[in-house]
Parts: structure tokens; C-alpha cells; sequence
């Protein structure tokens, strides 16, 4: 996993340090929805993106992001049941979503020096880490799925190349094997540099 954590962080820093390019750090929040909040309802306050922008003209844009967002949640006394078996106990429940997205985005407004609403979306791989353990017990599903992630956002300029990055996301993943749909809402805020 470091290996493709650091070759797809070296793709997308590449592709903004090109001209008419933007590359954006942000912290990513998570608010889980639907089947993922029936396992997990703790929202996630661990989490990062990395985006990378390339602008068409001044209205479009494609690019790349990667995102890591770690849910977590304890259950006393809670029971878990899968295949035949259930188990009863304190449970520890984790969740590590790896979004590899293939984005783009249009933009609305012309003047770089005041704020930019922009609306966008990305489609592609997600690496989904399900992991439940009860006492010595684990049972664990690492797959990985396919999704797509609507976004709305805004960037405020500080300065020509400095921005501030708002979005938020809305991750819907695809149910792989013996697994769940997968969805949440994202919110992240961050840093974004470049033309």
C-alpha cells in the first residue's frame, strides 16, 4: 500500500507543477451514510486528500485525487453476527477508505482573485479495509470496489497561486463480493496552490 500511496501522490504532484495546473492538501472529515452507518455511525475525524487539478481553459479542469479516511467505533456488549456464527462481546469496528478518483470539474465565475464556486465529480477504484474485532476474534474484508464521488466546492484566493480549498463530497461505492454499499459525506478543507 506505501508503494501506491507514494506513486500516486508523485502522479499528481507532476501533473499540477505543469502550467495551468492547481494541487490542493486538504483535511477530510467524514460523515457516514446509509449501510456504512448502520456498522459504523461515529463520524471520522481522521482523514486526508490530495488533489491535483489540470485546467482545460478557464472553466474546466481533470485531474487525479487520492483520499484516506479512517472510521472508528467501540459497541459494548453489542453482537455481531456473520456467515452462521454470532458473536457477542465489546466490539472494536474499523473502516480505511482509499478513493482513487478520476476527477473533473467546471467553474463558475472568471476573475481568479475573487472566490470560485466550482462543481465536479470522480469516478473510479476505492479500497475498502472492513475490519470487526471482538476479544482475539477478527473477521476482516479488504476489497477492492468501484464508486463514484459527486462534489461541490468553493476556492477563496489569498493570492494569485494561494487558495483556500472547501468541498464537499459525496462517496458512493459499490458493493463487492459478500460486502456492503459503502457511502459518506466528505467534507474537506485545505490548502490549494497553483494557476
Amino acid at each position: 500500500m506505501k508503494y501506491i500511496t507514494t506513486i500516486i501522490l508523485a502522479v499528481l504532484i507532476s501533473v499540477s507543477a505543469s502550467s495551468q495546473g492547481l494541487f490542493s492538501l486538504n483535511y477530510a472529515l467524514g460523515f457516514p451514510t446509509g449501510e456504512t452507518s448502520d456498522y459504523i455511525a461515529s463520524t471520522s475525524f481522521r482523514g486526508f486528500s490530495v488533489d491535483s487539478r489540470y485546467f482545460l481553459n478557464d472553466q474546466f479542469s481533470l485531474g487525479g485525487s487520492f483520499t484516506w479516511s479512517t472510521f472508528y467505533e467501540k459497541l459494548a456488549g453489542a453482537s455481531y453476527t456473520s456467515d452462521n456464527m454470532t458473536i457477542t462481546g465489546t466490539q472494536y469496528r474499523y473502516l480505511n477508505a482509499f478513493p482513487i478518483l478520476f476527477q473533473a470539474h467546471y467553474y463558475l465565475g472568471y476573475n481568479i482573485m475573487k472566490p470560485r464556486a466550482y462543481v465536479g465529480g470522480g469516478i473510479g477504484p476505492y479500497i475498502m479495509n472492513q475490519r470487526t474485532d471482538v476479544g482475539i476474534w477478527s473477521k476482516e474484508n479488504n476489497y477492492w470496489h468501484f464508486g463514484i464521488s459527486p462534489e461541490l466546492g468553493i476556492l477563496y484566493p489569498f493570492s494569485e497561486t494561494t487558495k483556500l480549498n472547501i468541498a464537499v463530497k459525496y462517496h458512493y461505492v459499490f458493493k463487492a463480493k459478500k460486502t456492503i454499499d459503502y457511502s459518506w459525506f466528505g467534507l474537506n478543507i485545505g490548502f490549494a496552490w497553483g494557476d
